[in-house]
């Protein structure tokens, strides 16, 4: 099983940003290959709204769709950490870095 890292921000379903931290995803096949994924986001910042989780974005543009099924405050590093189940791979287009403005 692979681990996919990144750094991503939290929306909720309005697209609003209510959180930012790491994300790990777990992929039991090739990147490329669409799949149901499992993953934990470690949040650096977290203000949540009236809405749920409901995507992270990644650096790149590109988006995953949440389900969150499990939102705790670790106990070691009194941070939140969201579990989640997704579609692998992520919406959108991949920004080119000469891209981002």
């Amino acid at each position: 099983m692979a681990v996919f890292k990144s750094s991503v921000v939290v929306r909720d379903g309005r697209g609003r940003p209510i959180g930012a931290g790491m994300t790990y995803v777990h992929l039991r096949r090739p990147a490329e290959q669409s799949q149901a994924v499992t993953g934990t986001v470690s949040l650096r910042t977290w203000e949540p709204a009236d809405d749920p989780p409901a995507e992270v974005a990644l650096p790149d543009g590109r988006l995953l769709t949440i389900a969150v099924s499990r939102n705790v405050l670790s106990e070691c590093s009194q941070s939140h950490i969201l579990r989640y189940s997704a579609t692998w791979p992520p919406t959108g287009a991949a920004i080119s870095p000469g891209e981002r403005g």
